[in-house]
């Protein structure tokens, strides 16, 4: 008799945690869902890898808020279809092979699948001295490897942000800067993609800057 009831309360147990609301499982369908919306949001991004240009922060120092200048660029201004649902071309090694002396770099890079410029371009950048960044882009499309305008020439030592861009929009800004530490004024080293030429040209900060 004691070995039946034993049985019964097993079966029990196991047919009540069948049946249990998967209240952890449902909340964590939620969570994955609204990550998944907003991943979707064209926000600016800064393509800048922080492990090799970040300046640490010691123990008696504080951190100031930055104003956020990117609600300032008037990235929609240059506005185009990104690349959604793409197939990646191989790597175009011929065209540039001058680039591979950085492949594992850009080939880590295009590894993502996810367009970070002018509609079909996937940005590599990483450091390459003090205050110093340089980079490529390469074509979803047909593989092929652009020179990002960054570099000594595009460097500043007070840069407030650096490579800022967005997948939707051809404006690339290369560096928001100050001549000073403790200026409030920015300039902006800033560039057009132009597709037919395949080509950055510069652009004046008073044409994408949006009005007070």
């Amino acid at each position: 008799m004691t070995r039946l009831i034993a049985l019964m309360a097993i079966v029990f147990i196991a047919f009540g945690c069948k049946n249990k609301p998967k209240t952890q499982d449902t909340e964590q369908l939620k969570a994955d869902t609204l990550k998944s919306i907003v991943a979707h949001v064209d926000e600016p991004k800064q393509m800048v890898d922080t492990t090799t240009t970040a300046t640490p922060v010691t123990d008696n120092e504080t951190v100031e808020a930055k104003p956020n200048y990117w609600d300032a660029i008037n990235f929609e201004k240059y506005a185009l279809g990104a690349d959604k649902n793409f197939t990646k071309a191989p790597l175009n090694w011929a065209d540039y092979p001058e680039a591979k002396d950085f492949k594992t770099r850009i080939t880590e890079a295009y590894e993502r699948d996810e367009v970070d410029f002018a509609g079909h371009y996937i940005l590599a950048t990483f450091g390459c001295g003090t205050s110093c960044i340089m980079g490529f882009m390469m074509d979803v499309r047909d593989g092929k490897i652009y020179d990002l305008p960054l570099g000594e020439e595009n460097s500043c030592l007070f840069a407030e942000d650096r490579v800022v861009c967005k997948s939707t929009s051809r404006l690339f800004v290369a560096g928001i800067c100050k001549e000073k530490m403790d200026d409030e004024a920015v300039y902006y080293k800033s560039y057009l993609w132009d597709e037919e030429e395949k080509e950055f040209k510069t652009i004046d900060a008073k044409e994408f800057l949006k009005k007070p």
